[in-house]
This record gives structure tokens, sequence and C-alpha cells, in this order.
């Protein structure tokens, strides 16, 4: 990233180069300045997450792909004189016809559009620090009538208990992905936390985790329970004849030639849940790997009933964040609706 911060540093060529790139529909360059300036101006700067930047720059693709369609001879909307009605309509047909990228021909949902303008706002606000535009103000993302907690369901116990199951095996690339998604649904880790471990990240002796890339660039210890720490240390032995020379990566690619032996990417991870999900019939709202998170959340609050400690071994800042787990205890409530059947 050093490189292209260095090329942007200068406020003239700055602004010529982004009136450039515009006008000729430059999409690595443009990418490139979304870039420097979120290292350089956004709000977390330098500790500006992959994920982050992953999803902006999708959103940016695909903003450009409605904007100005591969070999059109010329934009539907001039990226430099966007305005607020023209973010509108790009919403709008987000909702309506889904995105303008052929992985997202379906409308998308109020989060997904929320996650897209925040990428396209982004994009415009480095094109005004380029000198270049004027970022478009009073554009709004639709509101969601369904209550967080329905949105972002936890995995159930018996669907969870069903996919470590599914994962017990000798191949590595299962042993491997059991060992992430235990760090995910029990321990709470973020995806992109889990695939960032390194080795020396695991202090078996202790049984405790650190997380040294959370979200906002914040540090956490996480405990362990004593199967997790057993199974993670099953992994580590079993790494050894799959891990590249000096990887320092707990959790590496395990087939394929290209990244054999490297550190395991979030994508690829993905794609595996997504297959794991589809191999044993889990209903669509069970779907993703944040659902993961989720259910460690909820299963934090329902031993313990304490927000507090939900929002530490998460890393909330804001106790209020872990509020939703609360409501998200569908086994809770489940148990409660029993009982009141048993009195009945």
């Amino acid at each position: 990233m050093l490189e292209p911060l260095a090329n942007w540093s200068d406020p003239a060529k700055r602004r010529l180069w982004a009136v450039r790139a515009a006008h000729e529909r430059d999409e690595e360059k443009l990418l490139e300045l979304l870039e420097a300036y979120l290292f350089l101006k956004g709000r977390k700067k330098a500790l500006v997450s992959q994920e982050t930047l992953r999803t902006y720059k999708t959103a940016v693709r695909d903003y450009l792909a409605w904007a100005w369609p591969e070999g059109a001879r010329g934009p539907r909307v001039p990226l430099l004189k966007a305005s607020g009605d023209d973010l509108d309509r790009y919403v709008s047909e987000l909702q309506t016809r889904g995105g303008n990228l052929p992985e997202n021909s379906r409308p998308l949902k109020p989060a997904s559009v929320a996650t897209y303008l925040a990428g396209v706002r982004a994009f415009y606000r480095a094109l005004e620090w380029a000198g270049a535009a004027v970022a478009p103000d009073d554009v709004h993302a639709p509101a969601d009538p369904t209550p967080r907690e329905e949105r972002r369901p936890a995995l159930p116990l018996e669907l969870y208990r069903k996919l470590l199951d599914h994962l017990k095996s000798d191949d590595p690339g299962k042993r491997r992905d059991r060992a992430m998604i235990r760090l995910m649904a029990e321990a709470g880790l973020r995806i992109s936390e889990a695939v960032h471990l390194d080795v020396d990240d695991v202090l078996l002796a202790e049984r405790l985790v650190v997380i040294r890339s959370g979200k906002g660039g914040k540090q956490r210890t996480v405990p362990l329970s004593r199967s997790l720490a057993a199974e993670l240390q099953e992994w580590i032995g079993a790494r050894r004849a799959v891990a590249a020379a000096g990887e320092p990566a707990l959790f590496v690619n395990t087939g394929g030639r290209r990244n054999k032996g490297r550190r395991l990417s979030p994508s690829l991870l993905r794609k595996r849940l997504a297959r794991y999900y589809q191999e044993l019939g889990f209903p669509p709202r069970y779907h993703g790997a944040h659902m993961l998170r989720h259910t460690a959340g909820t299963r934090f609050y329902r031993a313990t009933k304490d927000l507090h400690v939900t929002a530490r071994l998460l890393g909330h800042s804001n106790v209020n964040t872990s509020a939703i787990y609360a409501k998200m205890d569908i086994e809770g409530l489940r148990r409660a609706i029993d009982e009141m059947d048993d009195e009945a």
C-alpha cells in the first residue's frame, strides 16, 4: 500500500489523476484513489480493515458498472457530476433489480444496499479529497422493517452440532475448517480475525487466543474452552504437514497449487461454509460466516446473563451493541415457553 499512498500524496497530481481516471473509466486507478483516501483520510486511517476495503471496492465496481457500463460509448451518469438524485436512483435499482456485477443479479436486501451506498459515499469523498468532484449529500439507505435479531439469527444448537459432526474427518481441510468454525461460534471471532491469527497467537497452556487484528485495530484476548483448546492443539500438529516453510498463519490452504501452505483467505472460507450449509440442507436463514459469531454472542449471554461480559468477549466497545444477543436467544425463549407449557 505504500506506493499507492505516495502516488496520491501530491494534491496537484491527485486532482489530475482523479479527473483523468474518471474520464477514461480507469477502474483500477479509481479504486487505488479510494484505498489511498481511506488509509490517509478515513476515520480509521491505517487501521482500516481488509474486509472494509474489499466490500467498499466491490461496491464501487458495481456502481461503475451501473453509471458507465463496460463497452458503452459514454457514461449514463457523469462520474464527476453525479447528484444525490443519481445516487437515489442507483439505490432504488439495487433494491428492485439487484447489483450490476454478475454475482449480484438479484435484488439486494436493505443491509446490503446500505453497505454498497457506504462504499460509493467513500468513493465520492475520495474524489472530493482529490479536488475532482463534490460528494453528493442527502442520500440515505432504505430502512429495514425487519428487527435486527430476525435479520441476524444465531445457529440453533442442533444445527451447530450437525455442522461439527459433518466436519469430523481426517481430511486436513475439514479439520482446519472445524477448528475455525468453533473459534467463530464458541469464542466469538469474526471471520477476518480468525484468518489473520498466527500460530503464536494461540496460548495453549493458558487456554487463550490473542486477537491482534480486531475490528478497528483493537486487540483483545479471549479464553478458550478445554475442548476447543484441545482441538486447536490437534490442528497445530496436523498443520505442520501442510504449512509452507516460514508461514506464520494458523490456518493455511491445504490444497491447490498457487497458495498451498499459505494463509487461508476469507473468501475461500466463505465458499467452503456455503458448501457445507448446502450439503446439510440448512435453511437460507442459517447461512453466512457472521452467523457463527452471533451464535457465540447468544451463547455468551445465555450462560452469563451479563451484557458487560458478552461485550468484553466479543470486543464491543459499547455494551449496547451486545444487547442484541439477549433478543436473539431463541433457545432461551423456547425453554421459557416449554416451562409455561409444563405449568399448564
